[in-house]
């Protein structure tokens, strides 16, 4: 259902790419281009089929496209074209005409100093996207039914070098806030992140990340290749967790627990078991 769904909305995009990219008046061959795009975007983008190879080129475009999008979409404020064009590493110029595609469309919006937010399109997306996961309508009612109350939660998952918080609560919050209030973060510096990020060879992440970020992240990793799950006792006294989620390529973690014994870490250890077994049986 997951991947299904992953192709439709990526088709879907992949259609008004077409349409506003070329200027194309057949609707047919636009749609039969946009379905095979979508396909193979989809197949893309899902990071536990990374080492697949596609039967042609990948598109470019789109690929920048779709970056740009979730750039922008994640961050709080709005963003010039030179700022997301350093971020993404790309020219100047590219960016902005991907922008100025996406806004014909209803993707992204200009505020008065010209600078770039997501547009209505967006919630469009956005909801055909939460519709189509099968990780997300499955999981939600379990953490809010079964979760702590008294630590932080947290569902993550990997994209490129970020770990995407689609849920993340914290003790006395709403499920409103846990589901919207938390950006994405460095996943060599984040506990899910290190648990998916062992999924790869130590060959992969060391052309990924700097030697310094290698050094923060290779015990991690090990641990989790180890042990099924991260442990991290941080320096100022803190101490999270992570295990991934199986099939799902994501990660569920605990933290926000200060200065815990040994038995204490050991029981919110077997408390995060219990709750991934549930999601994900």
């Amino acid at each position: 259902m997951a991947s299904g769904a992953g192709a439709a909305v990526a088709s879907m995009m992949a259609y008004w790419f077409c349409k506003a990219l070329t200027g194309a008046v057949d609707r047919t061959a636009c749609r039969l281009v946009s379905w095979r795009a979508g396909v193979k975007i989809a197949a893309f983008l899902r990071p536990q089929r990374s080492h697949l190879t596609m039967s042609s080129q990948p598109n470019q475009s789109l690929i920048d496209g779709i970056r740009c999008l979730q750039y922008l979409v994640s961050s709080d404020r709005a963003i010039g074209c030179r700022e997301l064009a350093r971020l993404m590493d790309i020219n100047t110029t590219r960016i902005n005409r991907l922008l100025m595609t996406m806004a014909s469309i209803g993707l992204t919006m200009q505020d008065e100093q010209r600078r770039y937010l997501p547009g209505p399109g967006i919630h469009a997306l956005a909801a055909q996207a939460i519709r189509g996961s099968a990780l997300f309508s499955h999981a939600l009612p379990i953490l809010e039914r079964h979760a702590p109350k008294d630590i932080v939660v947290a569902l993550g998952v990997l994209w490129e070098d970020q770990v995407i918080y689609i849920y993340h609560s914290a003790p006395a919050s709403q499920v409103s806030q846990a589901l919207a209030g938390f950006r994405m973060s460095p996943a060599w510096q984040s506990v899910p992140g290190m648990a998916l990020l062992a999924a790869e060879s130590d060959e992969t992440l060391m052309q990924r990340f700097t030697p310094e970020q290698w050094r923060y992240l290779a015990p991690h990793v090990a641990q989790q290749r180890q042990r099924g799950y991260v442990l991290w006792h941080h320096a100022d006294g803190e101490v999270s967790m992570a295990q991934p989620l199986g099939k799902h390529a994501a990660a569920l973690a605990f933290a926000g627990m200060w200065r815990i014994d040994e038995a204490e870490a050991a029981t919110r250890l077997q408390t995060l078991k219990a709750l991934n077994q549930l999601i994900t049986q």
